[in-house]
């Protein structure tokens, strides 16, 4: 009984597996787009005032781009159930792209304050608890880190050719310019 529980439940192991590595993906890469925004002196000043919100305000401040984009993924999912499927399909992508960008930087604004409300440090905590769990017991699978890692290596590629047809073109405009200031 316990093998067959085993052999059911492996597809939804990995399809917990693909949705972690694919959230993991677009936290990471979202942090890193937010960051730069943060760069904009208007954008900073925006941020020192949501960093500085008293825990009530930092919960409203933390649930705001939800409650702005759900509307737009109920648009998308909308889209989808009307036979328009890369209208809807993109339109939800983007909110949850969206989202996930916001939402991860206005919680790691608002983390201090947040943390400071008991029920959801609990549930912070708890959170936590089982997402490093999961991590851990996806991490110890041999075929999970091996999917890692290529996924890792191919986005490692993709972004050295970039850097490498960014190069070639720099070259090119030297040589043309050498050519054209003989």
């Amino acid at each position: 009984m316990k093998k067959i529980k085993r052999i059911l439940l492996l597809p939804l192991f990995w399809l917990a597996a693909g949705l972690f590595l694919i959230e993991e993906f677009i936290w990471d890469s979202t942090a890193k787009i937010m960051a730069r925004l943060g760069a904009i002196s208007a954008v900073q000043a925006i941020e020192k005032r949501i960093a500085a919100l008293p825990p009530r305000w930092a919960i409203l401040a933390f649930l705001l781009p939800s409650g702005i984009l759900i509307p737009a993924k109920l648009i998308g999912l909308h889209a989808i159930s009307q036979g328009h499927w890369l209208l809807g399909s993109l339109t939800f992508a983007v909110a949850k792209i969206a989202g996930m960008a916001f939402f991860s930087r206005i919680f790691n604004l608002t983390r201090p304050a947040l943390l400071q409300i008991n029920w959801f440090a609990s549930l912070y905590n708890w959170v936590m608890l089982y997402r490093n769990r999961i991590h851990a017991y996806l991490d110890s699978w041999v075929a999970y880190q091996h999917v890692k890692r290529l996924l890792i290596t191919t986005l490692l590629m993709i972004k050295g050719k970039g850097r490498f047809l960014r190069y070639l073109r720099r070259v090119s405009r030297l040589k043309i310019n050498g050519n054209m200031n003989k």
